[in-house]
């Protein structure tokens, strides 16, 4: 009888502190508390002292530099936040349509 080969992926989901965002990420405290403000940016706790924020955060805050960088811009967090918020939008009406045509697919 052959052996079935079981792969275990293990994934680490690291939380970094106000500090440590703003040190990876490259974007200012002010300008994380102004993202967390504008509701881009969604941390967990209650004060900047006690946020965490999770690898996706992580990845947005990412993006937001790259944008800075490489459209040699000052950030309009703002404008950005409005940008993002339809950005998000869309990505959830993306995934929606993709469900009901699966799920259209297998009726």
């Amino acid at each position: 009888m052959p052996q079935q080969a079981s792969t275990i992926i293990k994934a680490e989901i690291t939380w970094l502190s106000l500090g440590e965002f703003t040190q990876v990420s490259g974007l200012s405290q002010d300008q994380v508390s102004e993202l967390v403000e504008l509701g881009v940016l969604s941390p967990s706790g209650t004060s900047a002292a006690e946020w965490v924020f999770n690898p996706h955060a992580m990845a947005l805050a990412r993006r937001l530099r790259r944008l800075q960088e490489d459209l040699d811009i000052k950030l309009d967090l703002h404008a950005l936040a409005l940008g993002f918020s339809l950005l998000e939008r869309i990505s959830e009406l993306e995934c929606q349509l993709s469900r009901e045509r699966a799920a259209r697919f297998h009726d």
